[in-house]
Order: C-alpha cells, then sequence, then structure tokens
C-alpha cells in the first residue's frame, strides 16, 4: 500500500544490487584495460558459443572482483561491443518461433538478459563508489556516465526479457526509478552521453539519462504482453524518436486530466500506472509521465498508415501499420481493463492453432460427414438387397475380419503389412518394421488437442499452454477451439496476450470471435470461379461475441478491397457479398464484416408459367 503521507525533501534509500567483491589476483589480466582490449580482439567470433561462454565467464568474474575505479571504467566500455555481437547473433533463436520456447531458446533468452544485467552490474559499481565513496575522489563526469550505460542496460535487459513475454525482473523499476530519481534532484537528468560506438551511424548517438529512463517507460506502456515479437521491436526502434515527444515531471504540472497521462511512484518496484488516488497525486513521490504528444503524432501516422496484412507485410520500420497504432492508441488513452469478470474454471477443451491448420480440419470434418452418409446410404441399400438367408460358400470369408488380440480398436489391421501371415503368428522375422503396425493410430500433428483453462468470462479464457502440446502459439495467432461435448462444433478464438509462468508452462489469454464458423472459398466478382487461382479460402464467422449480430470472416491469403462485389461458396451454396469493413489484422490473418447483397427482383417475362425452358431464357 503506498504511503499517503507527504515527503517533500525525503529521499529514497540507495538500493543498487550488487554482488559482493574480494580482492583480484595479481595477475588477472581484468586488472589492465591494455590486456583486456587484447583479449576481445582475439575472441573466437565465428564460434558465437564459444564467444559466449568466454565473455559471459570473464565479466561474472570482473564484477566479483575489487577493481580501481577508472580501470574498471575502461575495461566495461571495452566489453560492450562483444556482448552487442552476441546477443545480435543469439535473439534468432527466439524471434519469430512460437512458445513455449525448446530448452535451447529458453537458454539462449536467459545469456542475453543475464550478459546485459551483467554489464549493468559493473555501471552500478562504477556509480555507487562515486556517490558513496570520498568526495575528494568525486567525478561528476564518470557518475553520470555510469548511471546512464546502467539504465541504458537494465533497459536493453528488460526488452529481451519482454521479448519472451517474461515478467519485470524484481528490483528493475526500483532501481531505475532510483537513478533518475538521483538525476533530477542533482540536475544532471538532461546532460547528453555520447553512445562512442565504432559503427559510424552511431557516432552522433547522444542520450541522456531523462532520456534512456523514458524510453523504459514507453516499453512498459505498451501493454508490452499483448504485442507481437515484431510489434515490439518496431515499438523499441521508435522509442528515441517519441521520447522527445514526452515529459516526466510533477503530478501539479503536468496532469490535466487528459487521456495520455501515467503515474511513477519513484520508491516503488513498479511499472508506470494509468491512475492514482486523490491522496497519492499530493505525495512527492509520485510523477506524471506525459504521453499526449506521442498521442497526437501517433494519430496522425494512423491517418497515414496502411493495415497489416498476410500478403503485405510492412518491412519499413520507420512507419508503423495502423493494426498496431490502433493498439498502442487504445492503451495510450485509457488502461486495459476486463470487460467481464474472470470465473476461475479448470475444464478441458480442444484447441488447434492458426488459421490455415483450423480451415484443413473443418474442410476434412465436412469430407469425413459426407462420406460417412455416403457408406450409411449404400449400407442401407445393400441391407434392403440381401438375401434373407445366409448362403454357406466359400467368398462369405473373405467378407469376414480377424479381431486382433492386441488392437483394441478390431479389425484385421495386425496383417496388412505382412507379407507372411505365418510368420507374423509365430513370431519369426519378416521384412516389415513391427512398430509400423500401429502407425495408423498415432495422433495427427494437425489435430485437435487437449488444453486446459484456467479461468473463463463471456469473451474467452485463459489456458495453460504447457511444452508438451503438438502446437506452438503467438500472440495473434487464430486458435480453434471446441467443447469435448460439442466436436463437430469450434469457436473461433484469437491469442491477444503471453506470459510466461516458468520453464514448462506459459499462460495465453484468448479472446473468442465467435462461436461456429464453417469454411468458405471467396471469388472476387458476380460468379464464383471454376480456376482455383481465383478461389481463395477463408472463414466465415457466425454467432458468440459483443458484436454477434455482424457476420465476419477470417483470410489469411489476401487482402480484398472493400464495398466490391464477391461471391462466397459455401458447403450449402453460392451467395453474393460485400465487405463492409476491415475490422483488424496482423501478419496472421485480417478480419472483415461483410453484408449479403440483396437478390434482384425476378424480371417480368411473356413465357408462360407452364414453360419448360423458363429458366434457359436468361441464360440465352
Amino acid at each position: 500500500m503506498a504511503d499517503t503521507n507527504d515527503n517533500r525533501g525525503a529521499q529514497p534509500r540507495v538500493e543498487l544490487s550488487i554482488p559482493e567483491q574480494t580482492a583480484a589476483p595479481a595477475d588477472s589480466f581484468l586488472l589492465s584495460s591494455r590486456e583486456v582490449k587484447q583479449w576481445t580482439e582475439q575472441l573466437p567470433v565465428a564460434n558465437v558459443g564459444e564467444t559466449a561462454r568466454q565473455v559471459y565467464k570473464t565479466l561474472t568474474s570482473f564484477n566479483r572482483m575489487q577493481i580501481p575505479t577508472l580501470v574498471r571504467a575502461e575495461v566495461i566500455e571495452l566489453f560492450r561491443e562483444p556482448v552487442r555481437y552476441i546477443n545480435t547473433n543469439i535473439t534468432k533463436h527466439y524471434l519469430n518461433v512460437g512458445f513455449p520456447l525448446s530448452p535451447k531458446a529458453q537458454k539462449a533468452a536467459l545469456l542475453a538478459t543475464e550478459l546485459c544485467n551483467e554489464i549493468a552490474i559493473s555501471y552500478k559499481i562504477l556509480f555507487l563508489e562515486q556517490v558513496l565513496g570520498d568526495e575528494h575522489n568525486f567525478n561528476q563526469k564518470l557518475v553520470i556516465v555510469a548511471a546512464q550505460r546502467a539504465l541504458q542496460y537494465m533497459k536493453q535487459r528488460m526488452f529481451h526479457n519482454l521479448l519472451v513475454y517474461r515478467n519485470y525482473q524484481k528490483g528493475l523499476w526500483r532501481e531505475a526509478h532510483y537513478l533518475y530519481a538521483w538525476a533530477s534532484q542533482n540536475h544532471v537528468h538532461q546532460i547528453g552521453v555520447k553512445d562512442n560506438s565504432k559503427f559510424i551511424w552511431k557516432k552522433k548517438s547522444v542520450q541522456s539519462i531523462e532520456d534512456v529512463y523514458k524510453g523504459m517507460l514507453l516499453i512498459a506502456t505498451t501493454s508490452p504482453f499483448r504485442l507481437t515479437q515484431s510489434h515490439l521491436r518496431r515499438v523499441h526502434d521508435k522509442l528515441p524518436e517519441w521520447g522527445k515527444l514526452t515529459e516526466v515531471g510533477s503530478i501539479s504540472d503536468l496532469d490535466n486530466h487528459s487521456a495520455g497521462i501515467f503515474y511513477l511512484n519513484l520508491w516503488s518496484d513498479e511499472p508506470p500506472q494509468k491512475s492514482i488516488s486523490p491522496a497519492q497525486s499530493n505525495d512527492s513521490r509520485f510523477r506524471a509521465f506525459d504521453l499526449n504528444g506521442i498521442l497526437a503524432e501517433a494519430r496522425r501516422e494512423y491517418e497515414e498508415a496502411e493495415w497489416e496484412s498476410p500478403a503485405h507485410l510492412d518491412h519499413d520500420h520507420q512507419h508503423l501499420s495502423r493494426s498496431l497504432l490502433k493498439s498502442l492508441i487504445r492503451g495510450w488513452n485509457k488502461s486495459l481493463e476486463r470487460k467481464f469478470a474472470r470465473n476461475t474454471l479448470q475444464h478441458e477443451l480442444f484447441a488447434i492453432v492458426g488459421l490455415s491448420n483450423l480451415l484443413r480440419l473443418l474442410e476434412k470434418n465436412i469430407e469425413e460427414a459426407a462420406e460417412e452418409q455416403t457408406v450409411n446410404k449404400q449400407e442401407k441399400q445393400d441391407a434392403e438387397n440381401t438375401p434373407s438367408r445366409l448362403t454357406w460358400n466359400d467368398s462369405v470369408f473373405s467378407t469376414l475380419a480377424i479381431a486382433s488380440p492386441v488392437n483394441s480398436l478390431g479389425g484385421d489391421s495386425l496383417f496388412t503389412d505382412s507379407t507372411n501371415l505365418a510368420s507374423t503368428l509365430l513370431g519369426t522375422s519378416v521384412d516389415a518394421d513391427p512398430q509400423n503396425m500401429f502407425d495408423k493410430l498415432a495422433r495427427d500433428p494437425n489435430a485437435a488437442f487437449s488444453v486446459l483453462t484456467y479461468n473463463e468470462s463471456v469473451e474467452g479464457y485463459c489456458l495453460g499452454w504447457k511444452e508438451s502440446y503438438p502446437m506452438k502459439v503467438r500472440v495473434g495467432d487464430i486458435l480453434g477451439i471446441r467443447s469435448p461435448n460439442n466436436p463437430d462444433e469450434y469457436s473461433v478464438a484469437v491469442a491477444r496476450w503471453l506470459k510466461d509462468a516458468d520453464e514448462k508452462q506459459l499462460y495465453i489469454g484468448i479472446q473468442v470471435l465467435a462461436s461456429s464458423c464453417s469454411p468458405i472459398t471467396i471469388t472476387p466478382g458476380t460468379r464464383a470461379s471454376s480456376n482455383p487461382q481465383n478461389q481463395y479460402r477463408c472463414l466465415l464467422m457466425s454467432g458468440g461475441g459483443i458484436e454477434n449480430e455482424r457476420r465476419g470472416i477470417l483470410t489469411n491469403t489476401r487482402a480484398f478491397e472493400l464495398n466490391t462485389t464477391m461471391t462466397m461458396v459455401t458447403e450449402f451454396g453460392e451467395h453474393q457479398i460485400k465487405l463492409t469493413k476491415w475490422v483488424e489484422s496482423n501478419n496472421n490473418f485480417i478480419h472483415y464484416y461483410f453484408s449479403y447483397v440483396e437478390e434482384q427482383q425476378p424480371k417480368a417475362t411473356n413465357a408462360k408459367s407452364g414453360d419448360d425452358f423458363q429458366d434457359l431464357w436468361h441464360d440465352l
């Protein structure tokens, strides 16, 4: 609970976590910046794994040694480029992949965060040596650089952590708030620090402590657990530009009751919050974070931006899609709250991930149902034609099946793969692999599988997604969900957020878009095309959701123009429709609303009512 007393003039305790340090060995090369530079130049950079091992072990040892201040400042700068190189190369293991991550990807993500943490620790040591050390040896330039660099690597550590949907590390925000508060109280928070990178495009990069701190705050305000990895990276690339449009200050100066205001408790371990109590607004420990400048810019960009779609991927990182901007504007305007209460309820559902997989499954079910109906009809006809008395002859035995003692499903599948019946029965060697006889019983990797709910509401569920599941999932993926009690009906859902609970399981929040669905094909124009290149597989949604009166379709093939006549082919026939609204989209799907085109009134003709050719005249 927040302290509501006025704490003007009070200062937070120094709460920067650093490991215990011992005396460095006299022969350690870490005591000389020249030897460390030679060591970094000889790293086996072609072998990223070995380079990462050497850098990580050396960094952890370095941070646990007592090193002279100026030597530490020179040496830690030499570690920045190897860490950047390693992290750039290992992120491929956990970017653009499904979740839960593989053990290798989990370790790669953990290594990236720990490398950033070790660099930050080094700069925190330098900072504390200046702030808590002898005043006669105080170096103002060094303490500002140390605070800025520490924040910079804390932000990178947070970013890599959010890329794999893990929560903020304990103590992260307390330390970030403390460094900013110290810099602000000493009026050094806006002094720029050069990057000192060897890359030409970063030579002019200058960021102050406040610039880096605002970048951390901005990432936290974007609801990162609801963003795809590509969206989060695009937001990260925009931070330097957007940070100039924000302001951190006292609540009395900035809080004008507008939408784009967040609040910070500089003595807490909490990210920015959208609301505070009236008592907290008078507490000097709280600050306001004004994003109204970004909101105005985002609204302007939204009018000029294009929708994101599977067929038109936006590779320009400088321009964000409408889909992403819409999500950001909504989150900055008001806090994202649940529309409906969630009830803790654990029960089994069956799920399949991906719009294409769901379409294939539904189409397969329709084909199997049609085949079953044909078989039943044929069996019924055969039964009607079967003689009442059984005729004993040799042909009877060709239709009998022997039940296998090891196959609970019955039938004669035990013998289908064997060319020698006697060899199979006697257990002697055969050409066929005995394990292959059960291949038909194996689970289809594209079939629906069982998942467990943790809670549910009117609009969706929170699911526990285990590493053992046959399919991975990402934010923005389409899911087909069905109840065990209703195997013929699938509802359509979309993954709205992910959160890593532990190494074995993560939580996924899904919103149900429609309670039922069916596969269809769409053809631009007023007639269905027989050319497969002009047919586009889509999913027809109906029922459920808040706007259950709206008819919707999902597609992952291409973007269609609105308000043009199209032909929709379902299992029941053809219909002419018009797409009326682009609802949402990402790299996985596009969601449209549509309406049926009104049927034209039949034209009056002079044909007689009993004319056998009445249906032909119009086509001729």
